[in-house]
């Protein structure tokens, strides 16, 4: 017997925020309509950017690159080979405060300083891999073109700048007899990268790479003939796409995630991400629960005792999850001052915007299975790597995201597939990008 429905699960499936039993095939479909549309160069909520790194070489052996690590406050440096048995080797690595962040810098000061902290790990190296994971038009000749720095960097005059061919000016102006080749990629082309090197005694048939933490997106690996926009591409080859699917407009949206979108810095923009990434989950679960507040889904008492707290970082909602009578939230702290009644409504509320969130996820990586054309044979899966802490840490998101997949894709759309974790995967991946391309 199904027990009646309480007041805040009429609000969370008025207002779409529910992520149990939902038909995913729509959204599965229209994930895939948009990613044709990219590739085509036609309308689309899925810009779908070539990155010219290509899969198939292998990997070689003992050979030392420059690998940079460039992801939002922090730099990393290092030295990376494989050895014989396809093992990293990880040696000077250093970490500085990204150029830009503690101080306001012009295009030369930047890539002068980012120069003055590449420069002690070159040493007669050939080539440099340099993970950038800021908004950036890759170029043919595996540059990237900055569209706007994100994450707190001030630097004047980078926008719009190709920033392997500005580094390497600026080594050759601090002293680099000969500066390297340098590849430039982002944290999800990495992600694929590092993940295809992970298990070299495993066959897979194909790669993904995931990035599922403070921001959301996809990487795969695309025909060259299928990626139309793109003229002059060698039709027999292959190349990984960035979906940037965050941007994804078809999603799961409500009243609720419109009013929500409508706050932001961006409105109308990255709609998928503000649904599901660790930059937003747990400011929209707070403001969902004041809305739900609002329209009498819990007691008189739970709209100013929401209204007082002062935000809720995804961290904190995912103590609240895992303890919510702990003092690690501020969600907990008002839950103790509301009815038993108000925490139930608001650990039900919580939940479900998790599970919404990970069912999108899975549409998103069974579109792009089925879009690869990959995994259809049970033995050899797709390797699908993922980076992210929403990914990893937030309370059952993984196995969510798997029972989704399991629904949308066994049975109608049979796909095979396995999800693994590779540490240090941006910094791993811009030194295979290197070595290989």
């Amino acid at each position: 017997m199904n027990r009646p429905l309480l007041p805040i699960d009429r609000f969370l499936r008025r207002n779409k925020l529910y992520g149990q039993g939902i038909d995913l095939r729509p959204y599965g479909a229209a994930f895939l309509d948009e990613m044709e549309r990219g590739l085509a160069g036609k309308s689309s909520s899925l810009p779908m950017i070539p990155t010219y790194i290509e899969t198939s070489r292998a990997v070689p052996r003992g050979e030392r690159v420059v690998a940079l690590d460039a992801g939002g406050t922090n730099l990393r440096v290092a030295v990376v080979s494989f050895d014989a048995t396809g093992q990293r080797v990880v040696e000077n690595l250093t970490r500085h405060r990204m150029p830009g962040v503690d101080e306001a810098m012009d295009r030369e000061a930047f890539f002068r300083a980012l120069a003055g902290v590449v420069l002690p790990a070159i040493d007669g190296r050939e080539r440099i891999g340099f993970c950038f994971s800021y908004p950036a038009e890759i170029t043919p000749e595996r540059d990237g073109r900055l569209i706007q720095f994100t994450k707190e960097i001030k630097a004047r005059g980078v926008d719009g700048e190709l920033i392997g061919a500005n580094l390497s000016r600026a080594l050759s102006a601090a002293g680099a007899s000969r500066p390297p080749r340098i590849v430039v990629l982002n944290d999800t082309v990495a992600t694929l990268l590092a993940g295809r090197n992970a298990l070299p005694d495993r066959r897979f048939d194909g790669f993904i790479g995931v990035v599922c933490g403070t921001g959301l997106n996809v990487a795969y690996v695309e025909q060259n003939a299928r990626i139309r926009k793109t003229p002059g591409l060698d039709p027999a080859g292959s190349q990984i796409v960035n979906t940037e699917s965050g941007s994804f407009a078809r999603g799961i949206h409500g009243p609720v995630d419109d009013a929500f979108d409508a706050t932001m810095a961006t409105p109308g923009k990255y709609r998928h991400e503000k649904t599901i990434s660790g930059a937003y989950l747990g400011a929209l679960c707070l403001f969902a629960a004041r809305a739900a507040a609002r329209a009498g889904a819990m007691s008189a008492a739970a709209e100013p005792e929401l209204a007082r707290l002062p935000g809720l970082s995804t961290r904190e909602l995912n103590d609240f999850l895992l303890f919510p009578d702990g003092d690690g939230s501020p969600l907990s702290a008002a839950c103790g001052r509301l009815p038993a009644s108000d925490a139930v409504a608001l650990y039900r509320l919580c939940d479900c915007l998790v599970e919404r969130a990970a069912a999108m996820v899975a549409v998103n990586l069974g579109a792009v299975l089925l879009k690869s054309g990959v995994g259809r044979d049970p033995r050899y899966p797709t390797c699908i790597a993922v980076d992210g802490t929403t990914f990893w840490q937030l309370r059952t998101f993984r196995l969510r995201v798997e029972s989704h997949m399991r629904r949308l894709l066994v049975g109608v759309w049979e796909r095979a597939w396995e999800i693994t974790s590779v540490e240090d995967a941006p910094l791993l991946g811009a030194a295979i990008a290197a070595l290989t391309n």
